[in-house]
């Protein structure tokens, strides 16, 4: 019943739902400066989220899902930081994989097909193994003293189990061989070609793409003796992330813009995402990771109390189901300052996630019995919060509050009671 009462009044929040086909792909882009990482739609570029709403990024640079754990990590660079963080619909927070100290500038990640973990440091210009349980370094596979000069976030194993390393400032790519420990520092030399500020490198069977932050321009080169092969992309400004789409073409981060070219003629196929609107400053890498399959359409087996069971009950939720696709949420909590809070509201369904306007419910002027007088019933804006789901048992509770104390962040929740009559999908 309450919750009929909360749709009445909060019912303008209520927006058409989206019957759009979910894409199997989303791009993720880090943004330096601004200490975030934005996904966005890989198929029509529209912003969808940020990875992380709790502060944890400084500095971004690589994100690669590891096959071997099916965890994304994210190399964050100002705080020395390898986070990771799970590869479903709600995409959690999990840990600090690796702690660096300040001199290593970490900015690049790759994993080969063993599970075995590689860091560049930009910092010494090496490059570590990390232990794949601890995240602690076992080994330097490229040494300080090769020559090559600021590893950058480029980094990247080949499918033939070799990495190349981007020297940002010495303008070029060095090629490790992990598992016989050889090392070509100049596999492609300085300023070849006019490549200048070695970034991103994106491996293509028998040739590799990389991108000259400084130049301007995509080179290809051969994979196997470092031989320049011809210019993928040129009069670009300032490219930084590399990616191949599904369809073989070709992402660029460039500026506020993810534009897409052809592989072989390098023609301009147009804009796939302004970055500007997943609010990214100084974007420094791109990564394509596949969509989690979700549950689909969130049906009204959702309906129920739900909790944060790592906060010990500070956390609870009461979700409903209403026809026309609309979910009413109730969360308990506590607030900032001391005591009991309540919020509310409604919102438009759309796939396997809601985004909620949320308003306190416990409506300062409100009087119980003969003394209630509607007219003095106040519900006080307080912010949104985003719902996802991994299913019907398990999701992702994202906020960001107007009232001061509250700020921004995300949780885990897992379903507490299902009513009786509805079925879990």
């Amino acid at each position: 019943m309450f919750a009929r009462i909360v749709l009445v009044i909060l019912a303008f929040a209520a927006a058409a739902s989206a019957g759009a086909q979910s894409c199997p792909r989303h791009l993720f882009v880090s943004g330096y400066f601004s200490n975030n990482v934005a996904i966005f739609d890989a198929c029509d570029g529209h912003f969808l989220r940020q990875l992380d709403a709790a502060g944890r990024i400084k500095g971004a640079q690589a994100v690669r899902l590891n096959p071997a754990d099916d965890l994304i990590y994210v190399v964050s660079e100002v705080n020395g930081q390898v986070q990771r963080y799970r590869h479903d619909a709600g995409y959690s927070f999990v840990d600090v994989f690796a702690q660096f100290t300040p001199e290593i500038d970490p900015t690049g990640i790759a994993f080969g097909a063993d599970g075995r973990v590689y860091v560049a440091s930009y910092g010494t210009s090496r490059v570590f193994e990390l232990d794949r349980a601890t995240g602690q370094v076992v080994r330097t596979v490229l040494p300080g003293d090769s020559g090559l000069l600021g590893a950058d976030n480029g980094l990247m194993m080949s499918a033939a189990g070799l990495i190349y390393v981007p020297g940002y400032s010495t303008s070029s790519v060095a090629r490790v061989n992990p598992a016989t420990g050889e090392v070509r520092a100049a596999f492609v030399p300085s300023r070849a070609q006019g490549l200048r500020r070695t970034r991103g490198i994106v491996d293509e069977g028998a040739t590799i793409l990389v991108g000259g932050e400084g130049s301007g321009e995509v080179y290809r080169f051969d994979a196997n003796t470092g031989a320049f092969v011809g210019k993928a992309v040129t009069g670009l400004g300032a490219p930084t992330g590399l990616a191949l789409d599904a369809d073989g073409s070709i992402l660029v981060l460039s500026g506020n813009r993810v534009r897409r070219f052809d592989r072989n003629s390098g023609a301009d196929l147009g804009t796939l995402a302004t970055v500007d609107e997943g609010a990214i400053e100084g974007g420094t890498f791109i990564a394509l990771i596949p969509a989690v399959g979700s549950t689909g359409l969130i049906t009204n087996g959702f309906t129920g109390s739900w909790v944060d069971a790592g906060m010990a009950g500070q956390f609870g939720l009461a979700l409903e189901v209403l026809r026309g696709n609309l979910l009413v949420v109730e969360i308990y909590m506590f607030a900032p300052g001391g005591g009991q809070a309540w919020i509310g509201g409604v919102g438009a369904i759309e796939g396997d996630h809601a985004t909620v306007v949320m308003s306190t419910i416990n409506g300062p002027g409100g009087r119980f019995g003969a003394n209630f007088d509607p007219a003095r019933v106040q519900n006080t804006p307080w912010g949104t919060v985003t719902l996802r789901f991994a299913d019907c048992n398990r999701g992702s509770l994202e906020w960001t509050s107007d009232v001061p104390g509250y700020g921004s962040g995300s949780i885990r929740i897992v379903r507490l009671t299902l009513p009786a009559g509805l079925a879990c999908p």
